[in-house]
């Protein structure tokens, strides 16, 4: 697969798929919003506490909420209507980010760290729940691009929004940007309601309660326990998370803080950091299927190559 041919595949999903389109652009929108929020809450936790510890404490706070709500997140994308949920929880976090504005000396960082729990928790529910739609507006031949090109948005967004973020933290200090982020969850939400999408009750019809929930939790484990391949694949992001980004995140903003200082806290040189991480990881989605495809053993040999360079 050359790399124009991988591009044109891109271009003519976002062009012919509209509700692909909105729901892309719906993920532009919000993960912008999502950087800037990461940037402004470290930079104002680092010159309130000019604590590593403290700094640390955020990023397990911002990996802990999504997989404490995870047993559930998955579940509700399948019973309840996936658009709804998806406008209902991006509204939801705008109305949260607000409070950080609240957050102004020492002795509200915990005001911080609950905010930023139930940030990430309503997150735990939009991502599921977006990757559980993406099947239904896109037709199966083309999955493989709408997945890789979402992915890469991720990354792409990750640079852009990191470094517009650090722009703004740096310049105008944090709680302009936390007001950006709220603005991006409306914006969002409005994009996404725009989505033609038909909800099939499925699971809804079943019984609601708790037991039910971790009865469906439960048999995704056993499955996961009888499909060692997909054990592996989910396991992924848990692996990376634990021995790698979380603690190369915390030296990230104490080098942003106190060693490469360029703007109000460090801001501007942290979303500097933040943006050349997300250069990388956008790259690589992109790149790599040029090579692998959809071929599940290239991709396996692609996973494997990247914890050894990682390492």
């Amino acid at each position: 697969m050359t790399t124009s041919t991988a591009a044109g595949g891109y271009g003519k999903l976002v062009r012919e798929n509209a509700n692909f389109r909105h729901l892309w652009f719906g993920q532009i929108v919000s993960l912008l919003g999502d950087w800037f929020n990461l940037i402004a809450s470290a930079s104002l936790i680092a010159s309130l506490t000019g604590s590593g510890a403290a700094i640390g404490g955020l990023f397990v706070v911002r990996m802990l909420a999504p997989f404490l709500i995870s047993p559930f997140a998955g579940v509700a994308a399948d019973r309840y209507n996936r658009k709804h949920l998806l406008i209902v929880t991006d509204l939801v976090r705008g109305v949260v980010v607000l409070g950080f504005l609240l957050v102004r000396d020492a002795g509200d960082v915990w005001l911080l760290y609950a905010l930023t729990a139930l940030q990430l928790g309503i997150s735990g529910f939009f991502f599921p729940t977006r990757n559980a739609i993406l099947p239904d507006i896109v037709d199966r031949p083309q999955l493989g691009a709408a997945n890789a090109l979402s992915s890469a948005t991720w990354s792409v967004m990750l640079a852009v929004g990191t470094a517009l973020g650090g722009l703004v933290s740096g310049q105008f200090g944090v709680y302009p940007a936390f007001i950006i982020d709220a603005l991006t969850f409306l914006v969002s939400a409005l994009i996404l309601a725009r989505i033609a999408y038909t909800h099939t009750p499925g699971l809804a019809a079943q019984s609601r309660g708790v037991a039910n929930i971790l009865k469906q939790y439960a048999d995704g484990l056993r499955y996961l326990r009888d499909h060692p391949a997909t054990l592996a694949v989910a396991s992924q992001k848990a692996i990376n998370s634990l021995f790698f980004s979380g603690g190369f995140q915390v030296i990230q903003v104490i080098i942003g803080e106190r060693i490469f200082v360029m703007g109000e806290g460090g801001g501007i040189s942290l979303g500097l950091l933040f943006a050349l991480t997300g250069i990388g990881t956008g790259l690589g989605p992109i790149w790599m299927r040029r090579f692998t495809g959809d071929r599940p053993q290239p991709m396996r040999v692609a996973i494997a190559i990247s914890y050894f360079i990682a390492v």
